[in-house]
């Protein structure tokens, strides 16, 4: 259904592809940063970190550049498939039977809200979600490659400990996205209840009932109260672990890299460049795996939404919309 907007779809992908290799050159250059400081030639210092200030100069333009053309291509392509799917899904429910419309799952509030919402997850997939897997994608390649090219031995070690690392920035991230779900869901409760207690406050006040909605306002929030301050423990117990976990592969990878150095195969640099761009490679997968919540609320939308576009109706002569 997007197949109109290829141009932008490829535009679009070749600029995620740009943005995501800005990641690695810029971990490489913050490790030969750190390294130009060990530099014995005060000259040669000098000209290596200014080599490496214009590199950051550049990477900035380019971000900027990158980023525009990328998300400026990506959102026209999910405004036209928002727009496309809209009047296709409004041109089918037109064509069914009245019968259907009596459903409760079918009522004109609920064919309202799907037409809004399913819609804008369904961009929200394409558009958001696509550049980011892209984006993703194209920063891992080059980041491992650029890491077994300057130092291939502790590359591989690294790489070997990598999903340890990701694992460690997926639990922080998630643990700190889905700490306040309770939270969330109490205020949503009690808001139902202050709204339908001011909506009838003449009937509340003429039975005097003010107390008990008081009294039930504040049940309502107990439990999820309960269950987030247990949950609490266990985000603390697990963004501990994880710190722990992280802390542990980064001495290892350092421990590893200084026997390197020490035997001579490679240098300080080395170790600091390729330690930089495979850590920042971890926390760029481990934000792209936070992800999947929202990527699998986009495929139900899908499957919602070609569900109506996939249903014939069971009358003749289906309305035509222009």
């Amino acid at each position: 259904m997007n197949s109109p907007e290829w141009k932008q779809g490829l535009i679009g992908s070749l600029s995620a592809v740009v943005f995501g290799a800005v990641q690695p050159v810029y971990a490489i250059t913050i490790g030969g940063m750190i390294s130009a400081f060990f530099l014995q030639n005060h000259d040669e210092m000098k000209a290596r970190i200014r080599t490496y200030a214009l590199i950051f100069s550049s990477l900035t333009v380019v971000s900027i550049i990158v980023n525009l053309i990328q998300h400026y291509n990506f959102a026209y392509m999910g405004e036209r498939l928002t727009r496309r799917i809209r009047l296709r899904m409004l041109e089918k429910i037109l064509t069914f039977e009245a019968a259907w419309f009596d459903q409760e799952q079918n009522s004109s509030g609920v064919l309202s809200s799907r037409l809004s919402n399913e819609a804008s997850l369904v961009k929200s997939l394409v558009a958001n979600r696509v550049s980011l897997l892209v984006q993703t994608s194209s920063a891992v390649i080059i980041a491992m490659i650029m890491g077994l090219v300057i130092a291939w031995k502790l590359a591989l070690v690294m790489i070997a400990v990598q999903p340890l690392t990701i694992l460690c920035f997926y639990i922080r991230k998630v643990l700190l996205s889905s700490i306040s779900t309770n939270f969330v869901k109490a205020q949503h409760q009690s808001t139902q209840i202050a709204v339908e207690a001011v909506y009838n406050h003449r009937v509340v006040t003429s039975f005097g009932s003010v107390g008990k909605v008081l009294q039930i306002f504040d049940e309502a929030q107990e439990e999820p109260r309960k269950k987030t301050t247990k949950k609490s423990w266990f985000a603390g117990i697990g963004m501990g672990s994880a710190l722990c976990l992280t802390y542990m592969s980064w001495a290892l990878d350092f421990w590893y890299g200084g026997k390197l150095v020490e035997s001579g195969q490679i240098t300080s640099g080395d170790v600091f460049k390729t330690f930089f761009i495979l850590v920042s490679t971890g926390r760029v997968i481990a934000e792209a795996g936070s992800m999947t919540s929202d990527l699998a609320k986009g495929a139900t939308a899908v499957a919602s939404v070609f569900e109506v576009l996939d249903r014939q109706s069971l009358i003749e002569g289906p309305c035509q919309v222009n």
